[in-house]
């Protein structure tokens, strides 16, 4: 017994060891990075054990990145942990800045309330003990003593636990979730709950607690900068409800140009339109509280999507990062909306990845880039435009032979059946929440949702999307004055996986180099995962290979010549036949021989 605990204490050594010599290596003296996720075999003192060791060893570290996710920690564990790092760190010389992970730890609601009460109460208890102290020895505080040392953590991360509210210890967990928020010295300035089965309440809560920390008076003003984080991703209760509090709570704010959220990440949170339309208003009503906006894998539409373009371009305001992947509901009707709002200035970075971006669509983004040039000064140095997985090609998925088919069926049922068995044994262990949002089963479902779209079948021959927004910057006879562009402008363009051939590769290429020669656009697209286009191809319109550039745009350019020929020649031939129908309606119908012959016999007589 005892030898295999010297063992376990020796490894524990060993790691310790190899964690301070990845710190050095990787990060560098100022930084220290502490992984102890899958650690469940250590018990609770030796984890705090290594921990308290290795920053012991680093005493230049003033920022330690600690991991302890799937420990099987528990409620009591997680906050024996947060206590010991926050009572350690606060004995140490130097400020102590703390990113503490701890995801899969069977943490419930109240668990997480012990957490947060540990992060508000600890500087408070601290200074308190030491008075005490101080008071019944009756000795002075050491000259060495520094006050404004302190343990601050600047990211809490309790993703992938259940906190449920209805379960126990919710409405404390709620009431001091509200009092964190609230308190801008001490609340993390990234707060991560992905997968944590949120619903409307805690959303409730948050927004309560930004309208008591943005009042007038609930902070000084060297903490008036101090935007929050918030990642809530997967959790699909939050829905319209939860996201209509967050945008209540930021219309409620009294400072109309205070950034409140750096990142708010509402993915895969069964938003629809209504949702969308309350972060417009909020928004329209506070342009600049929000600097990254996360919306992917939920339910909106042409409708939401307009209407947060239309609310930027009201206000004339920016957004820095707007993500609306996985949305299938955004057409051409929603992409040409933020489109408008990118070509005024209004987006910087737009992901629109796996929607339904067709031609019409892109060629608005084509329309938008070129706006961007003609302004008397670039509005913005670097410009991102993601539409990969968008069906802007002309070539369809390949159907899977039936023989494919049947395997894949019988593959998907064995995989149905271990899932079964991997749920129910999680559930025996208080787990059963983690694959209860899994959005996919197979390679074949992915695939799908990464946009392996099949056209939909149509008497109209599909129109390529590459080469609709190409047109708007080839076909276009108007330069820039380049002269009055202020600032060089980047404007990187993402486009894979779109069914494109290689004419929309030859067209996309055309554009780059127009771009580059009447517009002054530095353009570079990823056509990647185009199975049809060639890697020098691929290269060549990412900025890579310039004499396969210019050929790829010679032909495209010839392409255009001919097609010009044979339209003035069947204009020609059809202006030849309306002739030729003209003279022949007019022989048929202008005349009535009869009458002819008629006054002819008249005037002989």
């Amino acid at each position: 017994m005892r030898l295999n605990q010297y063992i376990v204490k020796a490894i524990v050594k060993l790691s310790v060891f190899f964690i301070v010599c990845s710190e050095s290596t990787v990060f560098g003296s100022n930084m220290l990075s502490i992984d102890l996720s899958h650690q469940q075999r250590l018990t609770k003192s030796l984890l705090q054990d290594t921990i308290k060791n290795s920053i012991e060893k680093n005493v230049h570290t003033n920022h330690a990145l600690i991991d302890v996710s799937f420990s099987e920690l528990g409620n009591d564990g997680s906050n024996d942990i947060i206590s010991s790092l926050l009572s350690f760190g606060n004995e140490r010389e130097l400020p102590l800045t703390l990113d503490l992970t701890t995801r899969m730890n069977r943490i419930t609601p109240k668990g997480a309330s012990d957490v947060i009460e540990q992060i508000l109460g600890s500087k408070e208890d601290k200074r308190n003990d030491e008075m005490l102290q101080d008071e019944k020895s009756g000795k002075e505080e050491k000259e060495t003593a520094n006050p404004s040392v302190t343990t601050l953590i600047r990211l809490l991360d309790l993703s992938w636990n259940d906190l449920h509210v209805g379960e126990k210890g919710s409405n404390l967990f709620l009431s001091n979730l509200r009092k964190l928020i609230a308190n801008a010295a001490k609340c993390p300035t990234e707060l991560v709950f992905k997968r944590c089965s949120l619903g409307p309440a805690v959303c409730r809560a948050i927004g309560k607690g930004l309208m008591d920390r943005f009042s007038e008076k609930s902070q000084p003003d060297s903490l008036e900068n101090c935007p929050l984080s918030l990642y809530i991703c997967g959790n699909a209760e939050i829905g319209d409800a939860g996201v209509a509090a967050l945008a209540a709570a930021i219309r409620g704010t009294k400072d109309h140009e205070r950034v409140i959220f750096s990142t708010l990440d509402l993915s895969a949170c069964d938003i629809g339109d209504s949702g969308a339309e309350a972060l417009a208003l909020a928004l329209e009503s506070h342009p600049k509280s929000i600097r990254r906006l996360i919306l992917s894998n939920n339910k909106i539409s042409n409708t939401g999507a307009s209407s947060i373009a239309n609310s930027l371009i009201v206000t004339r305001s920016k957004i820095a990062y707007l993500e609306l992947d996985n949305n299938p509901g955004i057409g051409n009707y929603g992409a040409t909306a933020l489109a408008d709002a990118i070509g005024k200035g209004a987006i910087g970075f737009l992901s629109l990845r796996s929607c339904n971006v067709k031609a019409d669509g892109a060629k608005a983004f084509g329309e938008s880039i070129k706006s961007q040039a003609l302004q008397k000064g670039s509005l913005t140095e670097v410009l991102d435009i993601d539409l990969s997985g968008n069906p802007l090609g002309v070539l369809q998925k390949k159907k899977k032979d039936s023989l494919k088919s049947k395997a894949s069926a019988t593959t998907a049922s064995y995989m149905n059946f271990i899932g079964k068995q991997i749920k129910s044994g999680l559930k025996d262990v208080g787990l059963d929440n983690v694959l209860s949002t899994a959005s996919v089963e197979s390679d074949d479902e992915e695939d799908e949702r990464l946009g392996d779209h099949n056209e939909e079948s149509s008497d109209e021959p599909a129109r390529c999307g590459a080469k609709a927004l190409a047109s708007a910057i080839v076909l276009d006879k108007e330069k820039s004055n380049q002269n009055s562009v202020s600032r060089p402008f980047r404007c990187n363009l993402g486009m894979r996986r779109c069914f494109l051939d290689q004419g929309a590769g030859d067209a996309l290429a055309a554009m780059v180099i127009h771009a580059k020669m009447n517009f002054g656009i530095e353009l570079v697209i990823d056509v990647g995962l185009n199975h049809v286009l060639e890697d020098d191809m691929v290269r060549a319109v990412a900025g890579s290979d310039e004499y396969t550039l210019e050929d790829m745009a010679d032909r495209h350019l010839e392409a255009l010549e001919a097609i010009r020929i044979a339209k003035d020649r069947a204009a020609h031939a059809a202006a030849a036949a309306a002739a030729r129908n003209e003279r022949s309606n007019w022989s048929d119908s202008d005349y009535d021989f009869r009458d002819y012959d008629i006054r002819n016999s008249d005037n002989d007589q």
